[in-house]
């Protein structure tokens, strides 16, 4: 994000939003440019075990399907749920990764980017929304389960559909 808002509850709202990093003008276009570089980096340095490798454009997964071109979430009755982008981001790496157990700062960096900083739960809240929007029930968790002092787990099969119906 490039903004001329300095003030530091916009700054973390806007990596809670989901923001890779946040730059304030006026700025050293060096500086940018290390910056863009640092974020691809990361994205470069995943383990394998944590890389995408299909490119599908419908990730199903139990009677809900995810378009992964046109970012929305399509429910049982095929009406689109809003999904921001933090959210979308959150899903996917959920879908590309079912069954693995994620803790927060994967959870962060597949996410955003970035590491948690100590005691930082913003990613609860994250997954908090996912689960509204799945409507999966916070005591009988269907699709995202807590393991407790580890992270979370996405349990449900994902299949890949297609390019689209």
């Amino acid at each position: 994000m490039l903004t001329a808002r300095d003030d530091p509850t916009d700054r973390i709202l806007g990596l809670e939003m989901g923001v890779d990093d946040y730059v304030v003008k006026p700025f050293a276009a060096r500086e940018l440019l290390a910056r863009i570089k640092a974020v691809i980096r990361r994205t470069r340095m995943l383990p394998p075990n944590l890389q995408v490798t299909e490119a599908g454009r419908l990730l199903a997964f139990g009677h809900w399907r995810l378009d992964t071109t046109a970012r929305h979430l399509l429910a049982p009755d095929d009406t689109i749920v809003a999904l921001s982008g933090a959210e979308f981001r959150l899903l996917r790496v959920f879908l590309d990764h079912p069954n693995r157990v994620l803790n927060r700062d994967q959870l962060l960096n597949l996410t955003q980017g970035r590491d948690a900083e100590m005691f930082e739960r913003s990613i609860d809240l994250l997954v908090s929304r996912l689960r509204q929007r799945l409507q999966d029930d916070a005591r009988e968790q269907s699709y995202i389960k807590t393991v407790r002092s580890e992270g979370y787990v996405f349990s449900m099969p994902v299949t890949l559909v297609g390019e689209g119906e």
